[in-house]
């Protein structure tokens, strides 16, 4: 599907097909498309959209990030300009601190499209296996990956809430994630990437009240613009010789974005997180009655405004228990039966609901989802 413009939670296709967008941009446009943010950019447009050189904005979403957001960390953070930049930037640092190489990851996570996270992924050619042996691949949601986390890790990177596994109920996982890395000296590296001003202002970290040592932002902090950002605790971030630059790192049009967003979450003007949780609640309350009184091998799952349909009725703990009941082809069936609908489901299969979602939108995507399961 080409896409020609968007507006609100909707988006309009070469055709002239307009559909209720359930992506948003990967869960970047919190607000919406088109929202009352994006139109000042402009703004900063007549001023310049590049300098290779540091920018008025940087420091004040510096400021606002430390005052608002994570005031146990470090006053400066490491800007670029996409999450998975600031994810290879995290381990980077992770290594030049601790002077150790092997990264623990997740099964089920994903922290971009880096050599090194890409060893399940089915297109994963032309990455060395002697990368593949500086990461050790963890059991999600399982005690048994705690004893696999050993002092000669540099970090531990996890998102809070998986894309692929969206759940509420985690924090006591990664509460013994939290201990057992400081137990064995492993830096604990949060990728709040996609959960980042999302699930609340300070994201998964203030949500399951755990703070890690270093966290990586991206998506919502942009505002709509490429944006990656890397925030941790002072000695850390303090590393020295630790190379993070780039052509576009900062520049003055996603850092003009980044703070006014910023302001939006810190006044709670444009996005409200009542709203947001209360559309996911609704989607995952309305739907599970659905298809538990129908006998659905279909449930939904997720955490706040980040959601997606499993197509089994067993209980999952982590990816591979959906991989295992689930029909391989079933995500991309049923979002191509929604896109009938005019619902517009990404290949990845997530719901990421926005402030410009209203009840009826949330109500009309959760009647075409009902449809779509009789077909």
């Amino acid at each position: 599907m080409i896409i020609k413009s968007a507006d609100k939670c909707y988006v309009e296709n070469d055709q002239g097909i307009k559909l209720i967008d359930t992506t948003m941009g990967s869960g970047a446009q919190i607000i919406g498309h088109n929202n009352p943010l994006i139109k000042k950019i402009v703004e900063q447009v007549e001023s310049g959209t590049i300098y290779t050189i540091p920018n008025i904005h940087i420091s004040e979403v510096n400021s606002c990030l430390k005052n608002h957001i994570n005031p146990e960390f470090h006053d400066e953070y490491i800007f670029c300009s996409s999450g998975t930049e600031a994810n290879m930037r995290a381990i980077r640092l992770a290594r030049a601190y601790t002077g150790k190489n092997i990264i623990g990851r997740f099964h089920g996570g994903w922290h971009g499209g880096i050599d090194g996270f890409l060893e399940e992924h089915p297109n994963n050619k032309g990455v060395p296996l002697q990368v593949n042996k500086l990461f050790k691949v963890l059991p999600y949601n399982d005690d048994k990956c705690l004893d696999s986390i050993t002092s000669d890790m540099a970090a531990v990177i996890i998102e809070p809430v998986q894309g692929s596994n969206p759940r509420s109920d985690i924090k006591e996982f990664l509460t013994k994630i939290r201990e057992r890395c400081t137990e064995k000296g492993v830096l604990l590296i949060f990728d709040e990437i996609m959960t980042g001003f999302r699930l609340s202002s300070r994201g998964g970290s203030g949500l399951f009240q755990i703070t890690p040592d270093l966290v990586t932002y991206g998506k919502v902090l942009g505002g709509g613009f490429p944006i990656g950002a890397v925030g941790g605790k002072r000695s850390i971030m303090e590393t020295k010789n630790v190379f993070y630059g780039g052509t576009f790192s900062a520049n003055p049009l996603s850092m003009y974005a980044a703070k006014l967003m910023l302001e939006s979450i810190v006044n709670k003007t444009h996005v409200k997180y009542d709203h947001l949780n209360n559309a996911g609640e609704t989607f995952r309350n309305e739907l599970n009655e659905f298809f538990t009184s129908q006998k659905k091998k279909m449930r939904a799952i997720g955490c706040g405004p980040i959601n997606r349909i499993i197509f089994t009725d067993k209980f999952i703990t982590n990816r591979k228990d959906r991989d295992l009941y689930e029909p391989a082809d079933a995500q991309l069936v049923f979002s191509q039966k929604l896109k009938d609908l005019n619902i517009f489901v990404n290949g990845n299969g997530l719901y990421h609901f926005s402030m410009s979602h209203t009840p009826d939108v949330i109500n009309n995507i959760i009647e075409s989802i009902k449809i779509g399961s009789e077909k």
